[in-house]
């Protein structure tokens, strides 16, 4: 018995001596002479451990393999005792600036607006259609965003609660919402007058353990065991709240290096197999099917791709960005002509009950090369929060690139789309149905008064047909104003302009002038009421 009692106490002073060794950085540039006489010191001790370890079994009553294995495989879990595993907020720019995407180092503002009039052919530089049109809940799914406040003040947002009227805030706090006024916790309220997004709020990193501390002075960090929160509940489209568990083997992993002026790079992420929450293993996409839409450019982008069926809003939920890779007439894929990073929310967009509309745009980070006019073979790979990556092979044809857009033409079906939606009765229909119409309805009005391009009225057309069909009639013993959290729209945003903060100002004046005068909107970021 004294001899066991003593290999329990020497085994973990063995062990401690062994990981008092730092694990080596992966990284090329770091690797050194130094390191590798490091490296030669490291194993002459692990084998001195190894020999004590041996004589220390060889007298044991009770074998000692078992102490041992335990003991290592603890050892090899914390084997990189020099990093740690987090979560960081990364701007587009900074995620795929590893990635080997064209022009991901072009941060460059665009001061020309598209068929939107929205600011979306920089580089990176706006995020904007689905904010503004579809408000804050689902662009929190897996973007950082901050609210501006009327007082100045700014709010870093995690996520929402599951009925979208509370606002989970990056440190915990929790504030209500309603319709643009926040209550903060000592009773006062303020407005929101803006909401920005700019990245990717979780994306997996691998951090040594001594640049930690600063590395949070520089992002936005979500530590294991803390709590992930994303949108809230809307029809196809579930939030979420999960606790971090990143390790070496998570999925898109991206290793943080500390630059010489302290800034930090990051690698490519990696692809991997382990957990991205405690909760559950990593996930793969079920349930989709993938369309090469008919050119039309709806969202001013010539090429597009949708993803539908039942398991599109688990998957859209997590989506993160999207990688596009080009071979032009190599059907077999072999040889790259050109590969393009996307944003999530003005390019990759995802819909309540239409699917993940996916797209490419003329801009400064999507670029086709001399002689390619965008037919032939692609790939299409979705990454997401806790899944395996997505990739759909396609090939475009003619049929599916968007050359000249064609000019407004008809809109009588747009019209009585309208039509059929004035005549319809709020209180025959549940608050929540009447809100998702609602919106679509404010959209398809803007289309029928602004719209240059007939895939812009045909668009609107569609998705007001849509909500008309899905309204929901109240029965006979259920207050029209019930709440229905499977059914819930996030169209109670309002008073959201975004992107070019320089144009903040002509966005409210214009939306004041269509309150007041009950004109019709003329600009595409409006305020909505939709409640």
């Amino acid at each position: 018995m004294r001899k066991g009692n003593l290999i329990k106490m020497a085994a973990p002073a063995i062990l401690s001596a062994a990981m008092m060794v730092s694990g080596l950085p992966v990284m090329a540039a770091d690797f050194t002479s130094d390191t590798a006489v490091e490296t030669e010191a490291q194993t002459d001790e692990f084998d001195a451990a190894d020999d004590t370890a041996d004589a220390f079994a060889g007298d044991e009553e009770t074998p000692f393999v078992d102490d041992q294995a335990a003991a290592e495989d603890e050892f090899a879990a914390t084997a990189e005792t020099g990093y740690k595993y987090v979560y960081a907020g990364l701007t587009w720019a900074q995620y795929w600036a590893s990635e080997g995407v064209y022009n991901a180092a072009n941060t460059a503002s665009n001061g020309t607006k598209d068929s939107h009039d929205e600011l979306d052919k920089g580089g990176f530089d706006t995020v904007t259609r689905a904010t503004v049109n579809h408000g804050l809940h689902r662009g929190s799914y897996q973007c950082m965003a901050t609210i501006d406040t009327e007082d100045g003040k700014k709010y870093e947002l995690a996520g929402w609660s599951s009925d979208g009227k509370q606002m989970i805030l990056t440190d915990g706090t929790q504030l209500s919402y309603n319709r643009g006024t926040i209550t903060n916790a000592d009773g006062t309220t303020t407005k929101l007058v803006s909401y920005e997004v700019t990245g990717i709020k979780y994306v997996p990193v691998k951090v040594k353990t001594s640049d930690l501390a600063d590395f949070e002075q520089h992002y936005r960090v979500v530590k294991n065991g803390e709590k992930l929160y994303g949108g809230f509940g809307e029809n196809k489209l579930s939030s979420y709240e999960y606790t971090a568990a990143v390790n070496a083997d998570t999925n898109g992993l991206k290793t943080a290096v500390k630059n010489a002026d302290g800034t930090y790079s990051f690698s490519a992420r990696q692809t991997g197999n382990g957990k991205s929450f405690a909760e559950q293993d990593i996930s793969v996409a079920a349930n989709i099917t993938s369309t090469v839409k008919d050119a039309t450019g709806s969202y001013g982008e010539f090429l597009r791709v949708d993803i539908n069926g039942d398991g599109y809003g688990a998957l859209g939920a997590m989506m993160q960005a999207v990688k596009w890779t080009y071979y032009g007439n190599d059907a077999t894929r072999t040889n790259v002509v050109a590969t393009y990073g996307t944003k999530f929310a003005a390019d990759n967009w995802m819909h309540k009950s239409m699917g993940i509309q996916l797209g490419l745009t003329d801009s400064a980070r999507c670029q086709l090369p001399a002689g390619y006019d965008g037919t032939g073979y692609w790939s299409l790979t979705v990454y997401a929060l806790g899944y395996t990556d997505t990739t759909i092979d396609f090939e475009a044809t003619d049929a599916n690139i968007v050359k000249v857009k064609a000019p407004v033409s008809d809109t009588s079906k747009l019209s009585a789309a309208i039509a059929a939606a004035d005549a319809l009765n709020e209180a025959d229909y549940t608050a929540e149905s009447w809100a998702a119409m609602k919106l679509e309805y404010e959209e398809a009005v803007d289309a029928l008064a602004v719209a240059e391009y007939q895939a812009d009225v045909d668009e609107a057309t569609e998705h007001l047909t849509a909500a008309i069909n899905a309204l929901v009639k109240v029965e006979a013993d259920t207050p029209s104003g019930s709440e229905e959290p499977d059914n819930t729209d996030d169209s109670s945003v309002e008073d959201v302009p975004t992107g070019d903060a320089n144009n903040m100002m002509a966005y409210l004046a214009a939306a004041l002038l269509a309150l007041t005068a009950g004109a019709a909107v003329t600009c595409r970021r409006k305020i909505k009421n939709v409640r």
